[in-house]
């Protein structure tokens, strides 16, 4: 199948997405060459990759998110039900696939759902020296199950 979507144009390919099981769509995604694979997911929304990502295994979803611009991949992993799996992905995403696991500038912030502003802005720059850029912070409860996403501009703006 890989190879007959190849052939067609990227809407073609997403219509015959819409007739095929969300697992065979998410092994074609990953088993798609990278420069293919960055092209045609950009064709996908967000909630629509999430579907494929929920069936995808954890290190082939972060190879796709990695391709994406941060705030889609932000995006989709907040968009996962299987929230346990949207936690490994990201902590996934904090290791160098060219470095065997060797641990990279974190790239996501998180707080806990029981923070008030102020613990949550400490927090961030607590976290922020690690980090290149803060766009959201992921919000976990007490078991460290991602809850939901917050962006920082809501953060700043927020009143405590």
């Amino acid at each position: 199948l890989s190879i007959i979507l190849d052939q067609v144009d990227t809407w073609e390919a997403k219509y015959v997405f819409g007739l095929l099981d969300d697992e065979v769509c998410a092994d074609i995604i990953s088993n798609l060459d990278e420069d293919k694979r960055e092209n045609f997911v950009k064709a996908f929304s967000a909630e629509e990759l999430a579907v494929y990502i929920e069936h995808t295994d954890s290190d082939d979803a972060v190879d796709i998110l990695n391709q994406q611009e941060i705030k889609f991949r932000e995006e989709v992993i907040a968009l996962l039900k299987d929230q346990e799996k949207a936690n490994h992905i990201i902590d996934l995403m904090h290791y160098d696939e060219d470095c065997a696991g060797g641990l990279m500038a974190k790239e996501f912030i998180k707080a806990n759902i029981h923070w008030n502003i102020k613990e949550c802005i400490e927090e961030i720059r607590r976290q922020g020296e690690k980090v290149e850029k803060v766009l959201t912070v992921y919000v976990v409860d007490d078991n460290d199950i991602l809850v939901g996403r917050v962006s920082l501009k809501e953060i700043i703006l927020a009143k405590d």
